[in-house]
């Protein structure tokens, strides 16, 4: 997606200093255009739509140009830099207003290189971009952020105020005296336990009378080892 920004100005000058504005930020000139001539055709070259051509054409008069900017997706916040440049001078009105018109950009595959590093140059990089004040710009600049911020201490606690957990709900306290229990449940029942597993001692065998099970079927208890 590219932003075509594009002003009429009461003079020639105006529109160049417009220009040279944008060219000492980082924009390059492949992007920047200042036409004269009232020449609808020639402005349309620019990339500005026809409509808005026609107008600027017809308003035109001597020592007026037409400066027009063509700010692509990336870098971010280009476009915006470009309308803020524009706008901070007067500009003649043409009957459209500010003129800010977002063109869709296709992928021309022909023009791919078929090899990832001819000449060494960034993949997927505009070649108007490498080498250009565009190669310095961030995200964080665009938009007014300090790339890098001083280290806060970490709070103590989540909450705002200082607060703990205990006595942000209910007063309660971080540590307890009392008696801790020795079952879950009220009472003194241990949990999934019944009162008989508790009192009645543990056997030592399964079987009534004591006897053991390899007795009981006439086993060995233990056999030499072969």
């Amino acid at each position: 997606m590219t932003t075509v920004v594009s002003r009429l100005y009461d003079s020639v000058e105006a529109a160049t200093g417009v220009a040279d504005q944008l060219r000492a930020e980082g924009f390059p000139d492949s992007t920047i255009s200042v036409i004269t001539a009232a020449d609808a055709g020639e402005i349309m070259k620019a990339r500005v739509s026809e409509r808005a051509a026609a107008a600027y054409a017809k308003a035109m008069t001597d020592g007026q140009a037409v400066f027009v900017c063509r700010a692509p997706f990336t870098p971010f916040g280009a476009a915006r830099r470009a309308m803020e440049l524009a706008d901070a001078t007067p500009m003649v009105d043409a009957g459209i207003g500010k003129a800010n018109e977002y063109v869709r950009e296709e992928a021309q595959l022909e023009n791919l290189t078929p090899s990832i590093l001819p000449n060494h140059p960034l993949m997927m990089t505009r070649d108007d971009y490498v080498g250009s004040g565009w190669s310095g710009w961030r995200a964080t600049h665009a938009l007014g952020w300090d790339t890098v911020i001083r280290r806060r201490e970490a709070p103590k606690n989540l909450i705002r105020g200082g607060r703990y957990m205990s006595r942000g709900f209910w007063p309660g306290k971080l540590l307890s005296d009392k008696p801790r229990k020795s079952s879950v449940y009220s009472g003194g029942k241990l949990f999934l336990s019944s009162t008989r597993s508790v009192s009645t001692p543990k056997k030592s065998s399964i079987l009534g009378g004591h006897p053991r099970i390899s007795e009981k079927f006439g086993f060995k208890t233990i056999s030499e080892r072969r």
